[in-house]
């Protein structure tokens, strides 16, 4: 029960409750490991629970009528996921997959919606968390519809710091292990395309590549080339 505790305690839409309100939380909570590629969830099937990244990373995805992968988001520690369907009884929206091994906090869809009854606060703090997440798709919404595949990926590598990037010396490392398909799926284009486009930008000078994970060496010029 103290583990538990000490885990909300760091999730910050629960970083200001007393000691007893964790307690009560804790209750009702549980936590569970997920080993790389592993499914939290699938599209489609009945919605149980709403989770909360402890440790780890999340991608959720849709596929579209044709099998395509539509990446939805790529999420961190602290979040929480799903972010549709909270207030009604319908299936899980997207596929939920763990990209490294990944450290989850559960807790029941009745329990949480009757939390959410009891705590003002913590509701609040949710629907600030799902208005920033519906202004986030609809941005994208708008990329996917009026950009080039050149502004979409700009689009995506610069929102992709913005929420998990890491300042350096060099520039912004993205904390996210994201493969080129990854990249292809959130901007809806092909992997070859995605390639050549970051090919172009590690010419000039723009991006660098290390393992899985990208750094942006000069964002103003990735901002420029959006002009």
């Amino acid at each position: 029960m103290n583990n538990i505790k000490t885990l909300l305690k760091v999730i910050p839409i629960f970083s200001e409750l007393t000691p007893y309100e964790l307690e009560q939380l804790s209750s009702i909570s549980t936590f569970k490991n997920y080993g790389k590629r592993e499914n939290v969830f699938l599209e489609g099937e009945p919605r149980e629970s709403v989770f909360f990244i402890q440790k780890g990373q999340i991608k959720t995805y849709k596929l579209d009528t044709n099998g395509n992968i539509q990446v939805i988001s790529m999420l961190h520690e602290g979040e929480m996921f799903p972010h549709v369907g909270f207030f009604d009884k319908g299936p899980y929206p997207a596929t939920a997959e763990a990209i490294v091994d990944t450290q989850l906090i559960i807790i029941r869809v009745d329990d949480f919606n009757a939390l959410l009854t009891e705590r003002p606060g913590i509701a609040l703090k949710v629907m600030k968390i799902l208005g920033q997440k519906i202004k986030m798709l609809t941005e994208r919404v708008q990329e996917l519809m009026s950009d080039d595949v050149h502004h979409r990926t700009i689009h995506a590598l610069l929102r992709l710091a913005q929420e998990n990037g890491q300042e350096d010396e060099e520039g912004i490392l993205l904390n996210t292990p994201i493969t080129n398909q990854d990249l292809a799926n959130m901007v809806g284009t092909s992997r070859e395309t995605v390639n050549r486009i970051l090919n172009q930008f590690k010419k000039k000078g723009l991006i660098e590549i290390i393992k899985r994970r990208i750094r942006l060496k000069d964002v103003e010029g990735l901002k420029d080339t959006l002009s």
